[in-house]
């Protein structure tokens, strides 16, 4: 497993090979890592103690999840094209913007490319029907250029307005912490209009847009039993990358989990 972890005390960057045992540090907070990064022993030991129990208990390196010591937090996997770039030598991010933490889940093979196929599947073990989840594959075909959508193509900055991103593509506790107050206030969950209400009560870049949330909402519908809410947890799973992962993760009517969080093609 090929995984980047974030500290949960120092907030450095870790990423990590298991299978070739190599911890490559962000010590520097530069952003970005390359194999002239490699960790110190005592450094490399932790992480990759951390990361190993990590992958018996999971296939997948998905955002927003912790490492079973609780030491550090996953940032999600490296890609094959980011894992070609640092076994030559070369840099690769210590993060991946929060948009493509959110696409990761429908490209099972981290190949950079979401085919139809994948695209369909997707949707479907997020619970939407046949039906749905075809609508919404071809929509996607429709606004991101075709078929097989490449996801370095895809510039935008999706719910970017909210304001909870740093620079670096990071969630900002801070500007995360006025959204969590309005949860807390209200039990811990609030209807979609409030949730509506809150984004433009504390977005920086002006109203975000509601065609943004559609498909947040319908999930989130789903996890809460038909109830038209979304909750705390589930507020915070759309910016660290996990909410996807959390709704397929649930069995459908019949007691099934999906069959796509464990894609007998993944690299990582």
């Amino acid at each position: 497993m090929q995984i980047r972890l974030r500290e949960r005390d120092t907030g450095t960057v870790y990423v990590v090979d298991t299978t070739a045992r190599t911890v490559c540090a962000d010590l520097e907070e530069r952003g970005r890592v390359s194999l002239a990064d490699r960790a110190d022993l005592r450094l490399a030991e932790r992480a990759l103690a951390s990361a190993s129990e990590y992958a018996e208990y999971f296939v997948r390196a998905i955002p927003g999840t912790r490492t079973p010591d609780g030491k550090f937090f996953v940032r999600g996997a490296l890609t094959r094209a980011e894992a070609a770039e640092l076994a030559a030598g070369r840099e690769v991010p210590t993060e991946r913007a929060p948009l493509r933490l959110h696409l990761d889940f429908f490209d099972p093979d981290l190949d950079g490319r979401i085919t139809l196929a994948e695209n369909y599947r997707g949707w479907r073990g997020l619970g939407f029907s046949r039906f749905a989840a075809a609508l919404k594959a071809l929509f996607s075909a429709l606004v991101f250029g075709g078929p097989t959508i490449r996801l370095d193509r895809i510039r935008s900055q999706r719910y970017g307005g909210t304001g909870i991103f740093d620079r670096k593509g990071r969630i900002d506790e801070a500007r995360l912490a006025p959204y969590l107050s309005e949860f807390d206030a209200a039990g811990g969950e609030l209807g979609f209009e409030q949730v509506f209400e809150a984004l433009e009560r504390h977005s920086t870049g002006g109203i975000v847009s509601r065609l943004q949330f559609r498909s947040l909402f319908a999930v989130c519908r789903r996890m809460n039993g038909d109830r038209s809410v979304v909750t705390r947890t589930q507020f915070v799973g759309l910016f660290d990358g996990s909410l996807l992962w959390l709704a397929a993760s649930m069995p459908d009517n019949a007691g099934r989990r999906a069959r796509w969080l464990q894609p007998a093609s993944n690299p990582a």
